[in-house]
């Protein structure tokens, strides 16, 4: 009955995870820019976001070799708040700005859907 809920608040549950949505605010990343960014490995960085995919939270997209993330657009009301409410990281946010690392030679995209910076 709970299900849903309990896996999303679980996946809430975790620093890194909340990093990472903090940071998908600015623009959809792949795998490789948030693994410069964070102090964890790849791998790890694809299991965060294994976790807030299947909670409904992110959502992903391949182009070429490549899968983007991005926050999803129907997030309900309530984590969308607590979204726009987390941290920012000003160094991370900087980069993200200034365009796709030079070792992930990605094109750089905005994230598409609502924005929960406001």
């Amino acid at each position: 009955m709970y299900e849903a809920e309990a896996t999303l608040y679980r996946a809430l549950a975790d620093p890194s995870r909340l990093r990472i949505l903090a940071l998908l605010r600015e623009r959809e990343v792949c795998v490789c820019e948030l693994a410069q960014l964070l102090p964890i490995s790849q791998p790890a960085v694809s299991q965060h976001l294994r976790r807030l995919r299947e909670a409904g939270l992110v959502q992903e997209h391949p182009q070429g070799r490549w899968t983007y993330y991005s926050l999803r657009d129907d997030l309900p009301a309530h984590v969308a708040a607590l979204v726009r409410r987390l941290p920012a990281d000003a160094q991370a946010i900087k980069v993200l700005r200034g365009g796709a690392p030079a070792a992930c030679a990605v094109e750089v995209r905005q994230a598409p859907g609502k924005d929960v910076r406001a």
